[in-house]
């Protein structure tokens, strides 16, 4: 064979060689773009589940908090208050403890509503609430059972400790409240009752603490009466 044809003969299996190794760097990068696309759309399906995620337990939590606690002051509701007394019931037969239930009810409050409007009245409801938090222990429950109707549950073993929840629950309303630029003192009616001794189911409880708040309510009237005389 001439040198030329030698050389043309080379010459022509580097170029086989160098397109056979084109064409498998191509596939190479073409497995590569695939790959990478499907791994750019699983981060984005990924990102989006977590966000839809997110977003789901964020809604949840907001339906729990309506379900569960009032929109006004933000205390536990009714339906809260409920399980709340049931734990504490629950907790007392393991333990042979005790707890008090405390009914409030504020002294006049119709007369806010219809002197200064509705709106002085959700302010004066949204403050008491932020006092009573503030008085009583963290592990206490204050809720709202609606209008102008607040219940604590809270844990004591003697009489001494009864009175002294009583007394933090009158000192939230000792100092004046700010309503529409006026200093206002509210006072409150307070029924309570003791686990066992007054009842053992909430609804006894309940029941109990309610009826002693309305015969206060009802003495103080008797007294204003009195004293108009």
């Amino acid at each position: 064979m001439s040198a030329q044809k030698k050389v043309q003969s080379f010459m022509f299996g580097m170029d086989n060689n160098l397109a056979v190794y084109l064409i498998g760097l191509g596939f190479v990068f073409m497995f590569w773009l695939v790959t990478y696309a499907r791994l750019i759309r699983t981060t984005k399906e990924r990102n989006l589940l977590a966000f839809e995620l997110k977003q789901s337990k964020q809604a949840n939590g907001e339906l729990k908090k309506l379900a569960l606690y009032d929109g006004l002051t933000g205390l536990p509701n009714r339906l809260l208050l409920t399980d709340r007394l049931k734990q504490a019931i629950s907790k007392a037969q393991r333990e042979q403890g005790c707890f008090v239930v405390l009914f409030l009810d504020l002294d006049c409050f119709k007369m806010i509503n219809d002197n200064f409007g509705h709106a002085a009245g959700d302010l004066l409801l949204r403050q008491i609430a932020l006092r009573l938090s503030k008085k009583l222990r963290q592990h206490d429950t204050i809720a709202r059972m609606g209008g102008d109707e607040f219940v604590v549950v809270a844990e004591c073993i003697t009489h001494q400790d009864i009175l002294a929840i009583c007394d933090k629950v009158t000192d939230a309303f000792a100092s004046p409240f700010f309503i529409a630029g006026k200093s206002l003192s509210i006072t409150t009616s307070i029924g309570q009752a003791r686990y066992p001794e007054d009842g053992q189911s909430l609804e006894d409880l309940l029941s109990k603490a309610d009826h002693g708040m309305y015969r206060l309510k009802n003495e103080k009237r008797l007294d204003s009466n009195y004293l108009a005389r």
